[in-house]
């Protein structure tokens, strides 16, 4: 291909002649006047057209990317150039030509997107997978061939990703990367964008969807009908300004017993969260210690061998008793009472158990330090508990008192005697 654009014109007259034509094509379309049939097939040719535009399109922009000088150019980085090229967004461009540096090294994933086997979508994710491993590259593309929907290919290139990176530092990666912003959109509305950790994104997801439903059977019963996304944008916002109650999450957590005791998951095991695909080893563990989410231990055939686990969920009389022993976090020092989280103090996974002397709550910030971080629980010689980092330099002698009341002890088990 390099070799043909460097002797001659003829691919570009011929790439020229191409988008003449298409456009003639497109230009003369009356789509009532098209059957059935021959409305399917133009979809998939024009799919093909579409698949072979932007291989073609990537190899080229390739190129332009690693020859010239952005600041001389007047742009900032290659991906504002092609963004101003295609008219599309700078992430979108980004993407495009991350894509497309990734395929130099993956020449099977390359004429798959060449021959307009895979679309822009699935390249994307199978380059960045097969990237990390590339011994998966393979399979991914049989996924793909096999007519695998794009969320299967998706969830597939997920599995890839998380075995190929180490299952602590990606679930830390995921929590650190969390993002939300909003912004006026170019018709006026104010758009919001949120990324969150899967487990926190789950409990996001089932209660959106739960009060979405309500607000949906509510309108259809008054005799009113909307697009379902305007229910959920209503749901959304009366969440967020406290108009309405907060239902309960109903999160599924999907398990085979394998990946838990080894830290990590094998090709077929499963870890993943319904509705929300494969997650981190490290994740699904933290996610043990929330008696609200149902987990569903699988067995090697794929049958569910038991729902919930044992020991694991907290009786109500002893989910009040803790929240009353803890109106902030249990950490000595630590006054924070925002969103505090239920936490075994001996994790499930070391044997600890579901009793009151194991139980404290902590706040997000010492809850992550705890889980993901590897800090551990060390009780201090007053009787309190605080958090000893992993590199086992000793906490604090003396923990600063509470900070909410000058006069008020520190906090800990030890201080919340509440019976």
């Amino acid at each position: 291909m390099a070799s043909v654009l460097l002797e001659g014109d003829d691919v570009f007259e011929q790439a020229r002649t191409a988008a003449r034509l298409l456009g003639e094509i497109t230009a003369s379309l009356d789509g009532d006047a098209l059957d059935l049939e021959g409305a399917k097939t133009l979809v998939d040719v024009f799919t093909r057209c579409e698949r072979f535009a932007q291989a073609g399109r990537g190899v080229a922009a390739r190129r332009v990317a690693t020859g010239i000088n952005w600041k001389h150019a007047g742009h900032r980085n290659p991906a504002e150039w092609l963004a101003s090229t295609t008219g599309n967004s700078v992430g979108e461009a980004s993407r495009e030509l991350e894509t497309a540096r990734q395929l130099e090294e993956l020449p099977e994933t390359a004429q798959a997107f060449r021959s307009g086997e895979l679309s822009q979508s699935q390249t994307s994710e199978i380059a960045a997978s097969a990237t990390a491993d590339p011994e998966a590259e393979g399979t991914l593309l049989a996924t793909a061939r096999d007519g695998g929907s794009f969320r299967a290919v998706r969830d597939r290139c997920r599995e890839v990703s998380m075995r190929a990176s180490d299952d602590a530092a990606r679930a830390r990666r995921l929590h650190e990367t969390r993002n939300a912003r909003t912004y006026p959109s170019a018709d006026g509305h104010v758009s919001l964008h949120a990324d969150f950790s899967p487990e926190v994104g789950a409990r996001v997801r089932s209660v959106l969807e739960q009060k979405t439903n309500e607000l949906f059977r509510t309108a259809r019963a008054a005799g009113t009908t909307e697009l379902r996304a305007a229910y959920a944008a209503d749901a959304l916002s009366a969440l967020i300004l406290g108009e309405t109650p907060v239902p309960s999450p109903d999160v599924r957590l999907h398990l085979d017993g394998a990946p838990l005791d080894r830290g990590y998951a094998e090709p077929g095991e499963r870890c993943h969260i319904d509705g929300v695909g494969p997650v981190p080893v490290a994740i699904a563990k933290a996610m043990l210690a929330d008696a609200k989410i149902t987990v569903l231990h699988h067995d090697e055939r794929g049958d569910i061998t038991n729902v919930s686990a044992p020991g694991r969920t907290i009786p109500a009389r002893l989910r009040r008793w803790i929240e009353e022993a803890y109106p902030t976090c249990g950490r000595a020092g630590c006054d924070s009472s925002f969103r505090l989280e239920i936490d075994h103090i001996v994790p499930l996974a070391a044997g600890g158990a579901t009793a009151k002397d194991n139980l404290w709550r902590l706040c997000g910030h010492d809850h992550h330090l705890k889980t993901y971080r590897g800090w551990t629980a060390v009780q201090l010689t007053d009787g309190t508990w605080d958090l000893q980092p992993p590199d086992g330099h000793p906490p604090r002698d003396h923990p600063p008192p509470n900070r909410s009341s000058p006069d008020a002890p520190p906090g800990g088990p030890a201080a919340r005697t509440l019976e």
